[in-house]
């Protein structure tokens, strides 16, 4: 036999040996990779399925909060009852949402309390996005400014007073603005200053706070030129009135 004939016959052979051992290893271990294959097509299948049904349920949220934006938005529509009923056909993120837009129509409606203790409730629901329960702490904080209550206020906007958190600036805006009003010039000079000087402050917040840090400077400067002198000094309450009122609109725009 030739050695081209030799080595056929062993590559033959060789063949067959490999075919007989997965023949035997398919008899012994077949199913198993058929399970298998099967487990991979269920498991695929199943979060195909799961993720249908969360963008699916997402989308009914959407709309569900859409229509009662539109609702709300009628002329003469009773905005804090589409909102009530709009909750229970919400979930995640627009639950929050929702109350956010229910405590504004009750301040819009003349009803601060009502919307203190919505923005509150908001503030302590453990569900809700982190940023919007801050939100609302804010939102009741300045209701609360509005109403003269300012040592709870500034107790409120002391936990979201704090750099890295989402209303860092416009928490220290309105603790700023409180020092202001109880005569603390130097409390409120050193939280302007620092709002006015950071590169991370937004820009209309940092224009508001370079104007104050101007206003209270040129006070303080004119307490000492005058304090010898039969001259008085201009109050605090002379802070330009539209600065005062952007800052009590606008603090929550980052």
């Amino acid at each position: 036999m030739s050695d081209i004939n030799s080595d056929l016959v062993a590559q033959e052979v060789d063949d067959e040996v490999r075919r007989e051992r997965m023949n035997l290893l398919w008899k012994r271990y077949g199913k198993y990779v058929i399970g298998g294959a099967v487990g991979v097509v269920l498991v695929v299948a199943g979060r195909e399925i799961y993720n249908w049904r969360v963008s699916s349920i997402e989308s009914q949220h959407s709309e569900a909060f859409q229509a009662a934006i539109e609702q709300a938005n009628v002329e003469g529509a009773d905005a804090v009852a589409i909102w009530r009923e709009a909750a229970p056909k919400l979930g995640g993120g627009y639950v929050a949402l929702a109350q956010l837009r229910e405590a504004a129509a009750l301040a819009d409606g003349g009803d601060i309390a009502g919307a203190i203790a919505t923005y509150d409730g908001l503030a302590a629901d453990d569900t809700a996005p982190t940023s919007l329960r801050e939100l609302g702490t804010l939102k009741a904080s300045m209701l609360m400014i509005g109403q003269g209550d300012l040592d709870s206020a500034r107790s409120k906007l002391s936990t979201i007073a704090v750099k890295g958190k989402a209303w860092y600036f416009s928490a220290q805006e309105q603790l700023a603005l409180i020092d202001l009003q109880q005569g603390d010039l130097d409390g409120a000079l050193e939280k302007f200053r620092l709002l006015a000087e950071d590169a991370e402050t937004p820009a209309s917040i940092q224009g508001r706070a370079s104007q104050f840090r101007t206003f209270i400077e040129a006070q303080q400067f004119a307490t000492d030129v005058f304090s010898g002198g039969t001259d008085s000094a201009p109050a605090t309450d002379e802070v330009p009135t539209e600065t005062q009122n952007n800052a009590a609109s606008e603090g929550d725009s980052q």
